[in-house]
């Protein structure tokens, strides 16, 4: 892991915060323009795991209970897409897709 991303698992994902594309990460302020959508978003579809700290968003909790606590909300990379600058991404766990697809041709 990079030292300027957070990565970690919840149940079914994986979430990648890149803080070189995060505006209050990379530029240091308190107030950006994204307004911490993400942590916003956080609060309202997911379980309170992302906090702020020196004005990026972080674990709020260790990573073992990050993966047993997310309800796997989707919200904080729309949340970043939509009034920030894309600087989440969240992939999906789909086990047996490959298997599924190679049946289906």
């Amino acid at each position: 892991m990079s030292t300027n991303k957070l990565e970690f698992r919840t149940i079914c994902t994986t979430t990648i915060i890149d803080y070189d594309k995060c505006e209050p990460a990379k530029k240091n302020i308190p107030n950006p323009s994204c307004g911490f959508a993400c942590i916003k978003a956080d609060r309202m579809y997911d379980r309170n795991i992302l906090r702020i700290s020196n004005n990026r968003p972080v674990l709020a909790v260790d990573e073992e209970a990050a993966r047993k606590m997310s309800n796997e909300s989707l919200s904080w990379e729309y949340a970043c897409n939509a009034v920030g600058i894309g600087a989440i991404e969240i992939n999906v766990d789909f086990p047996g897709l490959e298997e599924y697809r190679k049946r289906m041709m």
